[in-house]
């Protein structure tokens, strides 16, 4: 492996698709701030167990707490970082997202408060902190999912997820003059902690994948494989672009 010399930034770096991506761009050679939410959870102890890691110990990583809900939270992580000595980030993956699984007939104002900040105030509030820190070449990343292109049952998140893909085009060009590129991934299912759950949630749809000839279901590492590509310069022609990766399994009825 061969240093690149380059820091990724990336959100909700503590499991399931941020920890794939983790210990991917690890292995290309990145160096990591690696964002959390709070010290108890799954979260800590599996990015714990990856600083112990082989991947880890090639490459330089830091730990970067906050509530990407709290802009206060945001700054003051950024505050920290460059008292640490970090004055460049070259890339920024935008991947926290929290929101309640329920109709929108049943969404409190604290749901639609957590459904916002989280997932649309909070991360234009990180591109905000970081991309002053980010040199020309440098790149954003945004994940989406299919809730923004198909109505999933008790899926609110589906909205926002369509307001970042909107984003993705407003920040490449607003970001152009700085040559930072904005793209972004919507995957289909992916294979994570929460595709039990979501399984309960849907389970006509989930039987109907099953019943399908097709593999349907995403694994961390593949969405993690498509984001290396996209902040690499082999992606440089790719600005405002959102990629679909869901196996095919939207081309059909």
């Amino acid at each position: 492996m061969i240093k690149k010399e380059k820091t990724v930034f990336i959100t909700g770096a503590g499991r399931g698709v941020g920890m794939a991506m983790a210990k991917h761009f690890a292995s290309l050679g990145y160096d990591l701030i690696l964002n959390y939410r709070k010290d108890q959870g799954k979260s800590a102890a599996g990015l714990q167990q990856f600083l112990t890691s082989p991947e880890a110990s090639q490459v330089s990583v830091r730990l970067a707490k906050a509530d990407i809900s709290e802009p206060r939270d945001i700054a003051d992580m950024m505050k920290k970082l460059k008292q640490d000595g970090v004055d460049r980030i070259d890339h920024l993956i935008l991947n926290a997202a929290s929101a309640p699984f329920k109709p929108f007939s049943e969404m409190t104002r604290s749901d639609w408060k957590l459904l916002l900040n989280c997932n649309l105030v909070g991360n234009n509030c990180c591109v905000n902190e970081i991309s002053p820190m980010m040199p020309p070449g440098g790149s954003i990343c945004i994940l989406s999912s299919m809730g923004s292109r198909r109505v999933l049952p008790n899926y609110p998140l589906g909205v926002i997820k369509s307001a970042l893909e909107s984003l993705v085009s407003y920040l490449e060009v607003e970001l152009h003059p700085q040559d930072i590129r904005v793209n972004g991934i919507c995957a289909g299912m992916v294979n994570t902690d929460m595709a039990s759950y979501l399984q309960k949630m849907w389970t006509d749809l989930y039987q109907r994948y099953e019943n399908s000839p097709r593999r349907w279901l995403i694994e961390p590492e593949e969405v993690a494989n498509i984001a290396a590509f996209l902040i690499s310069p082999q992606a440089s022609a790719l600005r405002g672009t959102t990629l679909v990766a869901d196996l095919g399994v939207s081309l059909t009825a």
